[in-house]
């Protein structure tokens, strides 16, 4: 144990075990993406862009599951490579493998809320230009206009 707190300092506490929670949450079975105990490890204002996103006929803005960026977790192996912090959050950098051949990374936005870890953001490619809460920001809006897309 303290050889991992050790390896750990200076994260940000909590944030790692949270975010080895989530990934293990939706690689474990299929997860229901409207449940609320999925919705529970994203902030609120992720939770209902992504909830409004999801009540449309056609697929939009999220075409996978987005704790495991994936279609099928069968085989998929997602590892927590880096926690750092960043402005008021915390940035978790999570690298995804499936067989030999599929590789991905993505970073997790973590900020506290109502005292405990959520995730407020996903980039998908590492960079805040993939902001999945600002594409489905964009999207809903478009679609229902300003007033249901804000808490």
């Amino acid at each position: 144990m303290t050889l991992s707190m050790a390896a750990h300092a200076g994260e940000p506490s909590g944030a790692r075990f949270f975010m080895q929670g989530a990934l293990a949450f939706a690689l474990h079975g299929d997860p229901d993406p409207r449940s609320p105990a999925y919705l529970r490890f994203f902030t609120g204002q992720l939770a209902d862009a992504m909830l409004l996103d999801g009540s449309r006929s056609e697929i939009d803005v999220i075409e996978a599951e987005v704790l495991c960026q994936c279609q099928d977790n069968e085989g998929l192996k997602a590892q927590v490579q880096r926690v750092a912090v960043v402005g008021g959050g915390v940035a978790v950098r999570v690298h995804y493998s499936a067989g030999g051949d599929w590789r991905h990374d993505a970073i997790f936005i973590l900020r506290p809320e109502n005292r405990q870890w959520r995730i407020a953001d996903i980039w998908d490619d590492g960079t805040a230009k993939s902001s999945l809460l600002r594409a489905l920001e964009i999207s809903n809006r478009e679609r229902f206009g300003s007033r249901r897309t804000r808490r």
